[in-house]
């Protein structure tokens, strides 16, 4: 019975010191107090987000047992889709073949920043421009450089690409799909989602990633540039600040290296295609990419190359929201290859719970899982009592098995008996 008993004390001595709901996660976290029980956000910010990896299925919050406490990811796309008012516009197809597809729109009135198209699902991307004029004759842009990127509705035959710009007053709005000799999108519908000074508006906000270095090399027709973050932060938004000749238009495409030896003559894998001009905002929608490195190539023909000034990446805003009781040791557990999405009830409940006013907790320093943290009481003057556990824990494994080599020698010496 003794050896039972023995081997018993170690599996549980072995379960508290290595949790299995913990096990794997490189990084961690400390979460703030917890003063009141109830449902709290806590910000994806860049530095977070360089430690997960981009569908966010590598981050947990666990309690002071370290056991996983359920929480919803909330994305601020999320956020917007659930107050908005879809509004019909009436609009005209002019041209739609292989070489474009041409649209005018109908303003409903006042400021307009945003419309919707709702096409048949597709995963095709293409590029457009945007235009407003008050008579439909005199044209004036608003974006040249748009990347319409469907994503597909599961539950729906169709989905709507939504086009953000600048408010405007225009009377009319003409969106030119640039179709490059293949199939154009199957338009059902232009819908508007929201307007400025509605009360359902929400704003879309980014989270700022910390400045790249820029490394720049001008060769024959292309500049090619070199971007470092300072960590793999997460982003699908750019933008440049862009000198040289007072007017251009030229065509750029970023790049992500596949493996370390990404280098200007292999750049990697093409992520994206964009036109950069002097009359864009310069501003760019991406997938979501977390490189550590990665490469902007401009092809300049046969004018003067242009110098990229500065380089700046942002994520949409992202939070976990998480209902956590009363007390401490709560914490953020990143970063574990193996792990995938969990299946949580409070993806199914009411979205209420995901709430954006509900109160913000703070996040700590973001710390290796094996360095070990000893707590500020024990730093200051009591290191003794340090020492003294861990010899008591020394001598107890030490005991058992001694106990444990006796228990077993005794069997082996009754068996030869």
């Amino acid at each position: 019975m003794k050896p039972k008993w023995i081997n018993v004390f170690l599996f549980n001595l072995l379960y508290l010191c290595c949790n299995a709901q913990t096990a794997g996660y490189k990084y961690f976290s400390l979460l703030d107090t917890i003063k009141q029980s109830s449902f709290y956000n806590i910000v994806l910010t860049p530095e977070i987000s360089a430690s997960v990896k981009t569908d966010y299925s590598d981050i947990r919050i666990v309690n002071k047992e370290g056991k996983w406490v359920p929480h919803l990811l909330v994305l601020s796309q999320n956020i917007i889709q659930r107050d908005l008012a879809p509004v019909n516009l009436s609009y005209e197809i002019i041209a739609n073949s292989k070489v474009n597809t041409i649209v005018t729109i109908k303003s409903p009135g006042g400021l307009t920043s945003n419309i919707g198209l709702t096409i048949k699902n597709t995963a095709a991307k293409r590029f457009c421009t945007l235009s407003g004029s008050d008579d439909k004759k005199n044209w004036f842009v608003i974006n040249d450089s748009i990347l319409l990127n469907p994503s597909a509705e599961r539950d729906s035959a169709v989905n709507t690409i939504r086009i953000d710009f600048p408010p405007s007053s225009y009377q009319y709005f003409r969106i030119i799909i640039f179709n490059d000799n293949k199939d154009p999108f199957n338009i059902r519908d232009i819908v508007q989602e929201s307007h400025p000074g509605s009360p359902k508006m929400q704003v879309n906000k980014i989270l700022q990633n910390p400045a790249p270095a820029i490394v720049q090399k001008d060769s024959g027709k292309i500049s090619y540039v070199k971007i470092i973050q300072q960590k793999a932060y997460h982003f699908n938004n750019i933008s440049f600040k862009l000198s040289g000749p007072k007017y251009f238009y030229r065509q750029a495409s970023l790049y992500v290296p596949t493996d370390d030896s990404g280098s200007f003559s292999k750049p990697g894998k093409l992520i994206q295609p964009f036109t950069v001009s002097n009359n864009s905002t310069l501003q760019f929608k991406l997938p979501l990419i977390n490189p550590g490195v990665f490469y902007l190539l401009i092809n300049n023909d046969d004018n003067l190359p242009l110098i990229v000034n500065n380089v700046s990446t942002a994520s949409d805003y992202k939070y976990l929201a998480a209902y956590m009781e009363k007390g401490d040791g709560y914490k953020l557990i990143m970063d574990n290859p193996e792990a995938t999405k969990p299946a949580y009830d409070l993806s199914h409940l009411n979205s209420a719970i995901s709430s954006d006013s509900n109160q913000i907790l703070s996040t700590g320093e973001i710390i290796a899982a094996n360095e070990k943290i000893i707590p500020a009481v024990i730093k200051k003057n009591n290191k003794w009592l340090l020492w003294t556990a861990i010899a008591v824990i020394l001598l107890l494994l030490l005991f058992f098995t001694k106990k444990m080599i006796t228990e077993v020698d005794k069997n082996k010496h009754n068996d030869n008996l």
